[in-house]
């Protein structure tokens, strides 16, 4: 008797596990949960005051750093769906490496570099950088989330 309910319960098992599927969002829940956080973080940024002298521009970039920061990991714990899973993960990588970039030329500051230069770096770095990320999120029609 066990013998033969065994591939049975293999078959009800095997069904009600792929019924199950997976926990990733529909395309367009993914489109609007990226883009509001996107464009909150945006928001928070644009309020962020240009400095007026380098002595502001670590606090400035300090400031950027403390908004990116968990507007990525927010943008990392949501799952994409399926077929556009790797593009997604790959915008949010550049996003991260963004605010990783960020982060060390804050610390160059902090530790003395000259602000000017530190910036022109910066700005030369993030912009290699964010053309491709740009071009990620255009691709998956998450236009919140390109950088002006």
């Amino acid at each position: 008797m066990l013998r033969r309910a065994l591939p049975v319960f293999a078959l009800l098992l095997a069904l009600a596990l792929g019924a199950c599927g997976d926990d990733s969002l529909t395309a367009d829940q993914l489109h609007a949960q990226a883009s509001a956080i996107c464009a909150r973080t945006a928001a928070a940024t644009d309020r962020i005051p240009v400095p007026s002298t380098p002595e502001q521009g670590d606090g400035f970039l300090q400031a950027g750093i403390a908004r990116l920061r968990p507007a990525v990991a927010q943008l990392r714990a949501l799952k994409a769906p399926q077929d556009v899973r790797k593009r997604y993960d790959r915008a949010v990588q550049l996003a991260g490496q963004e605010v990783d970039l960020i982060g060390r030329h804050e610390r160059a500051i902090a530790s003395g570099d000259d602000v000017i230069d530190t910036f022109r770096r910066l700005q030369a770095a993030l912009t290699r950088l964010t053309m491709e990320e740009d071009a990620y999120w255009q691709g998956l029609g998450i236009d919140a989330c390109v950088r002006r």
